[in-house]
């Protein structure tokens, strides 16, 4: 979490609504079933989709509604869909867009693994890092895991006590009220812009490990119009944060406990699953071979004969 020069005399919690009290337990348990059938199948991305709408409710918030080509944007547009909508679901203005120069800018952050940084900001700028799984796992930690859960139990690395200022941090840089404060007395016409990035991290070398990504965000204001990259108004036409959009990324089915524990088990014995798959195509073949090359050769001459006959 990375919160300007230009802020520091501002207490965090001025700048954002209050966050919630503690830390909310993911419901379902994402991380669990991420890691028993594998971050990227369809059962991770609902269990987690279905855990922020969970955390949700404990605010009395609806369920997301993700834009339905949500699996077609790249995860630079995912993670400024996904904070947009956390946004508007406080009531606050949604950033814009993404600008290039600040994926840029969020890019060399999570390439180095922390918060992206501005080195001479024209305005404020907010910014996070998470390494999760995914945009919608990071956002997760971001928005109801962000505070201090013990010394075991804590992810957030500036929440080092239950009193550290970076509490929370994350979300409070997501929820930022920009026109109402951070830009509130500056003079002319300011623009928020946003920036997002996304990189792989892959699992040591000889380990069982789920792979990682690296996720990062960054939010500015610049006193000019902006070229957009990608743009909110975009989300929302494809049904983002409407009754038009979809509060499921696959089939609910991906998630049923017993669909979950037999995909798990078939990945955790691949290899012998393929190996007595293996062995019983070969026997079948080795006793049906000589029945199936007589069975052609009738059906070839009785096909031959019914032709000649219709001639």
């Amino acid at each position: 979490m990375a919160v300007a020069a230009l802020l520091a005399s501002l207490v965090l919690h001025h700048y954002a609504p209050p966050p919630p009290k503690a830390n909310l337990a993911p419901q379902p348990n994402f991380n669990q079933i991420c890691a028993e059938v594998g971050v990227a199948s369809p059962a991770c991305q609902e269990t987690t989709l279905e855990a922020i709408d969970a955390a949700r409710r404990h605010e009395g918030l609806g369920s997301m509604a993700l834009p339905r080509n949500w699996l077609s944007l790249t995860p630079a547009e995912q993670l400024f869909v996904i904070t947009n909508l956390e946004r508007v679901a406080r009531r606050e203005h949604p950033i814009p867009g993404l600008v290039a120069w600040l994926d840029g800018v969020a890019q060399a952050g999570a390439l180095s693994r922390a918060d992206p940084a501005l080195p001479q900001p024209a305005a404020p700028y907010v910014s996070i890092w998470a390494e999760t799984v995914s945009p919608l796992a990071s956002d997760y930690g971001w928005m109801y895991a962000d505070g201090y859960g013990g010394p075991i139990g804590t992810t957030n690395l500036d929440c080092r006590s239950a009193g550290a200022p970076g509490c929370w941090g994350h979300r409070n840089n997501i929820l930022a009220e920009w026109s109402r404060t951070l830009l509130a007395h500056r003079t002319g016409t300011w623009y928020p812009v946003a920036g997002a990035a996304q990189i792989p991290i892959a699992p040591p070398p000889g380990t069982n490990a789920q792979p990682e990504v690296s996720d990062a965000m960054i939010v500015t204001a610049v006193p000019y119009p902006p070229e957009y990259v990608y743009t909110w108004a975009q989300a929302v036409a494809a049904g983002a944060g409407t009754a038009h959009g979809t509060q499921s990324i696959g089939n609910s089915l991906w998630t049923h406990p017993l669909l979950v524990a037999s995909w798990a088990w078939v990945r955790a014995h691949a290899a012998a699953v393929l190996a007595v798959l293996a062995a019983m195509v070969l026997m079948i073949r080795a006793r049906r071979g000589p029945a199936r090359r007589l069975s052609k050769k009738k059906r070839t001459v009785k096909v031959h004969d019914i032709s000649r006959y219709r001639r």
